[in-house]
């Protein structure tokens, strides 16, 4: 391989390879995207290599398979050429750490105070009610007991 095809092939990318095949073939994004059922955006974001504008990135594989298969592209090297741009990066684990959300404290206060508010009211109006009772009482007792003597 001679020097200049070797910087050719530092700058190929599946999205290069993908865009040439379908530009070759005269069809267009959106007709490619209706062919392999992907969302409209999809064939540009691939040819563009952007893959974590996708939905789920992990399947950015199986999207640029599925493309060069439509396009008739050499499948194994497609693959090892996405597989050259696309290093996977070495999964690191988060320490985690178990905290309540703040939203749930000031949820807690909230409850509190609305339940004591609740239960004021309440004692406001059973006081209203014994308090309206007790003057509306002496009226009854006199009626009653004017009704009793009526009937004597």
């Amino acid at each position: 391989m001679t020097y200049e095809a070797a910087q050719i092939d530092a700058f190929t990318t599946p999205g290069l390879l993908l865009r040439a095949a379908r530009e070759r073939q005269g069809m267009s994004e959106r007709e490619a995207a209706d062919r392999l059922n992907f969302m409209p955006d999809y064939v540009g974001i691939l040819e563009r290599d952007d893959y974590q504008a996708l939905r789920s990135p992990p399947f950015a594989r199986g999207y640029v398979k599925a493309y060069g298969r439509l396009l008739g592209l050499d499948e194994q090297h497609l693959m090892s050429v996405f597989d050259q741009v696309n290093v996977a990066a070495p999964v690191q684990q988060e320490k985690r750490t178990e905290t309540r959300p703040l939203q749930l404290q000031r949820t807690g206060l909230g409850v509190v105070i609305g339940l004591g508010v609740l239960l004021l009211l309440v004692l406001v109006l059973w006081w209203w009610e014994e308090s309206r009772g007790a003057q509306t009482q002496p009226e009854d007792a006199l009626l009653f007991g004017a009704g009793v003597m009526n009937e004597n």
